[in-house]
């Protein structure tokens, strides 16, 4: 697919601009593939920090209190005796918030925070909960692995891929247990067709299909009102806005910036990451996407820079193909479904069951199965358990940092390909972009044909 020949991205911001911030390397990320990477992790030895026993308590610290942030909050609270954890401290720009999070846990003054970084370095919290907007997911999780924290990080990993692989390195190097909040991953459902798969049931993976579709009509989809409450002098705007471009206090970016391409990408961010995630997780062998091309159409909104719909296409080198759609103005979706060469699978959300039907030539093979759970679907509880037990287990998690970074691939080169219409594409030895025309996507001022300098520290 030829690049387009539009100097402008959909929103208004230069082309040049968009590329600087989407691409892969920068400078201090080494170009080195995850593979040839792991090896070298591995002879490292993990952060020598406090180890933690199975009976040993987990203090945990939240930063950003909105309302993701907050149900994380009411969550751990609620199941704290069960998971044998202390929530200990809170962080959040905005005052009002701050102090709601603070009443819920019936926390000290001195235990709340508006500088993540201050919460950071109590030396009492083993792990937190990173519930802000997506620009500050990069530089929290960072800080927190490098304080020797364990992090339990809100979807999308980042903001774009250059900070992915700056978490992945971090992790790697620090050893701290990282769990992607995308509560799909500890649905029962996928770890079962994960098994079969893994018993050759299905045979060679060769298609994956999924949707993420709703219709909260008459309310205009991550349009909230604003609090009249917040103002500049209770809300730090300028920290809030982190690496984002800096503009006047704007309380409709601040409450309803899923709306922005400053601050996410929308539907592929936003819902899309519950799909592809753990179907990633499902296949036994861990690859990264080798092509990307997406579509994206606004159709009804005209509040927002974001679109209505999206309509990804991942290949990875296996051959294996992922297809995932997403909406939030028909609630219609496509069937959740793997297809393997010797039999399919078929996943239902209401009855939260998942079949294995063999394919015709395989019938005398494959008997089919069936697989159904009573519990929710999606429940971050449960989710947030599996994080508490591999914390003192040291086991991987179910959002962990190997899926999570190659799911983020899979988000951040569909975000790419939608935006500036593009093929996407993406080599794992260099962790370097390509459009469909083989010319480097890289982190080049296009005014100046100069490297872009080393990006600012975080703020």
């Amino acid at each position: 697919m030829p690049t387009s020949t539009s100097n402008k991205p959909r929103e208004g911001r230069t082309r040049r601009t968009f590329m600087k911030e989407t691409a892969t390397l920068s400078a201090g990320i080494t170009a080195v593939g995850l593979g040839a990477q792991s090896a070298i992790e591995a002879q490292k030895a993990p952060y020598a920090g406090k180890v933690l026993g199975a009976n040993d308590r987990i203090v945990v610290g939240f930063i950003g209190t909105g309302s993701q942030g907050q149900a994380h909050v009411r969550y751990q609270s609620r199941h704290a005796a069960d998971n044998n954890i202390a929530t200990a401290a809170v962080c959040d720009v905005y005052q009002k918030r701050l102090k709601q999070a603070q009443e819920m846990l019936q926390l000290p003054d001195d235990a709340t925070y508006t500088d993540h970084r201050k919460l950071l370095e109590r030396k009492d919290i083993d792990a937190v909960t990173i519930s802000t907007v997506d620009n500050w997911h990069a530089p929290c999780a960072i800080d927190a692995m490098e304080a020797g924290k364990h992090v339990y990080c809100e979807k999308p990993m980042t903001r774009y891929l250059r900070e992915a692989f700056e978490v992945y390195d971090t992790c790697k190097r620090t050893g701290m247990t990282f769990q992607l909040g995308s509560q799909f991953c500890s649905d029962k459902k996928y770890h079962q067709a994960a098994q079969w798969v893994k018993e050759g049931l299905a045979g060679p993976l060769v298609w994956m299909q999924a949707s993420y579709c709703r219709n909260n009509y008459p309310r205009s989809e991550w349009t909230y009102q604003n609090d009249p409450d917040a103002t500049p002098e209770n809300l730090d705007w300028n920290r809030w806005l982190g690496q984002a471009p800096k503009i006047p206090f704007n309380p409709d970016h601040y409450f309803s910036w899923h709306k922005y391409y400053a601050y996410n990408n929308g539907i592929l961010g936003n819902l899309l990451p519950h799909r592809v995630t753990p179907l990633l997780m499902v296949n036994p062998v861990l690859e990264f996407p080798h092509r990307v091309v997406c579509t994206g159409t606004r159709a009804i909104s005209t509040d927002r820079e974001i679109t209505d719909t999206t309509h990804l296409l991942a290949e990875f080198p296996s051959g294996l193909t992922l297809f995932v759609a997403g909406s939030t103005v028909n609630e219609k979706g496509v069937a959740d479904t793997i297809r393997g060469h010797k039999a399919t699978m078929n996943f239902s959300s209401s009855q939260n069951n998942v079949e294995l039907r063999p394919e015709r030539p395989f019938t005398d093979e494959i008997d089919p199965e069936d697989f159904s759970i009573g519990e929710r679907v999606g429940s971050v509880p449960a989710h947030e358990k599996n994080w508490f037990d591999c914390i003192r287990s040291g086991e991987q998690p179910n959002g962990n940092i190997e899926v999570a970074v190659r799911s983020h691939a899979v988000i951040a080169m569909s975000e790419i390909s939608e935006r500036l219409s593009m093929t996407v594409l993406f080599d794992e030895k260099t962790r370097k972009l390509t459009d469909g025309t083989g010319r480097e996507i890289e982190p080049i001022d296009h005014d100046t044909n100069a490297p872009v300098r080393t990006p600012k520290p975080w703020v």
